[in-house]
């Protein structure tokens, strides 16, 4: 045995020299994984909630001074601005007074498909500000929900020039949101007001040509007050309530209902197309 270990570097050379240059098989290195891509035609969309105290000087005043509410039709605004809602445009840079309520950071955002209802009632309790990415396809209907469930809601709305109020139960807004990309590259975002209320019934709807049967609350659609604007990446679209109008329906929306009182601003940012993109 130990004259055979004696010779076995002797006998790997001449194995080696019949070898000639015969390769021995490579073993192929594993590749990590590929980092998910979004699909060609979406669009991303990061959407903030911040809560503030009703008399935020920054929210309902500094704000808008570098705002653009003009951007909308004059008929538009007056409805919106007649049921408690504020909304503007920012173009290029983010305003400082908006950066600094949304607290702007490298933090990672919370990944998610949706805006969930979140329990707004305390500032100590709750995060000031919430962050969530929604990955949009084009014309396709997405919703965010913008206020908790009321068990009975009384709101005033103003349609034609005259008020008219109405008591929903099990009551929560909602705004129905729809993303369709445009041959520039950019994004035409559309907003509309929606409640939703009573208990889910399932009924029947038509879908490519087939029946389905869906399972939904109710919904009362405010048309009138929906809108729609163009946007670059970075863009955002500014949503809140006005302070002095109480019972309104922005009010509702945009205002908690129990505990410490709080306003709240939703922020949508385009962040990334087919077409063009930014880093979040």
């Amino acid at each position: 045995m130990l004259s055979m270990l004696a010779r076995g570097p002797g006998l790997l050379t001449v194995f080696c020299f019949l070898l000639g240059c015969a390769r021995l098989p490579e073993q192929k290195a594993e590749l990590p994984l590929q980092p998910a891509r979004m699909s060609a035609d979406s669009v991303v969309l990061d959407i903030f909630f911040v809560r503030c105290p009703p008399a935020d000087e920054r929210l309902n005043c500094e704000l808008w001074d570098e705002v653009d509410e003009q951007r909308l039709p004059a008929e538009t605004r007056r409805r919106l601005w007649a049921n408690g809602f504020r909304v503007g445009l920012v173009y290029g840079q983010i305003p400082v007074a908006l950066s600094q309520l949304l607290e702007l950071t490298d933090k990672p955002a919370p990944s998610g498909d949706t805006i969930v209802e979140n329990e707004l009632s305390s500032l100590e309790a709750e995060p000031t500000v919430m962050r969530r990415h929604l990955q949009a396809r084009p014309g396709r209907r997405n919703e965010i929900v913008a206020s908790p469930v009321y068990d009975s809601l009384p709101v005033l709305i103003s349609e034609q020039g005259e008020v008219r109020g109405r008591t929903y139960r099990q009551a929560q807004g909602m705004l129905a949101l729809t993303a369709i990309p445009q041959p520039d590259g950019r994004v035409r975002l559309s907003l509309v007001p929606e409640l939703h209320y009573e208990q889910a019934r399932q009924r029947w709807v038509g879908r490519q040509g087939m029946l389905q049967m869906e399972t939904s609350r109710p919904r009362h659609t405010f048309d009138d007050m929906g809108f729609s604007a163009d946007f670059m990446p970075g863009d955002l679209l500014v949503l809140t309530c006005l302070p002095n109008r109480p019972g309104s329906l922005g009010h509702n929306y945009f205002t908690t209902p129990e505990g410490e009182p709080t306003q709240k601003l939703l922020v949508i940012r385009l962040a990334q197309t087919q077409h063009n993109g930014i880093v979040p």
